[in-house]
């Protein structure tokens, strides 16, 4: 029987996140890809998971209409032009409203989705709502602070019911 591997939200896991946030995917995957992969991935993805739900909060929150997600959606594959086609629409829509609690909504990620079509879908959800609050530094560094502390909360929560 083997353990199940410990995950983290390290330092590095967070140095990642505003890289990819300020920088942009290529200079992040360029530093970071080869290092954030197997097990060290898991902690980034949740790092990533947890910023995505700060950020909809941030933008929905405290109330939102099902079709003011929809809009959203469009408006951004419209953004999006070519690369419209990386987006999917049903998985981001999805996201959206399993990260905002929606009682309403009972799809659960990936959605039927890969993980990579799921991966890239919160990416770029993520990088638009980061775009759009047109944080200040401090105010970007809060928000990565903020979302490492939700995803440990989860961690130890987690680990203390097994």
């Amino acid at each position: 029987m083997t353990a199940t591997p410990t995950i983290t939200i390290s330092d590095m896991h967070v140095a990642a996140l505003r890289t990819f946030l300020v920088d942009g995917p290529d200079i992040w995957l360029e530093r970071y890809g080869e290092r954030l992969q197997g097990e060290v991935q898991s902690g980034f993805s949740l790092l990533t998971y947890y910023a995505l739900t700060k950020a909809v909060r941030i933008k929905f929150s405290p109330t939102y209409t099902f079709p003011q997600v929809i809009r959203y959606v469009a408006d951004l594959r419209l953004n999006l032009g070519e690369g419209a086609a990386e987006l999917d629409p049903r998985v981001a829509e999805g996201l959206i409203r399993y990260t905002l609690g929606d009682d309403t909504y009972n799809g659960r990620p990936p959605f039927d989705a890969d993980q990579v079509t799921l991966v890239r879908t919160e990416f770029h959800l993520l990088l638009a709502l980061i775009l759009e609050a047109d944080l200040d530094e401090a105010e970007l560094k809060n928000f990565i602070e903020d979302s490492a502390t939700l995803a440990r909360e989860w961690l130890e929560a987690r680990q203390d019911a097994s």
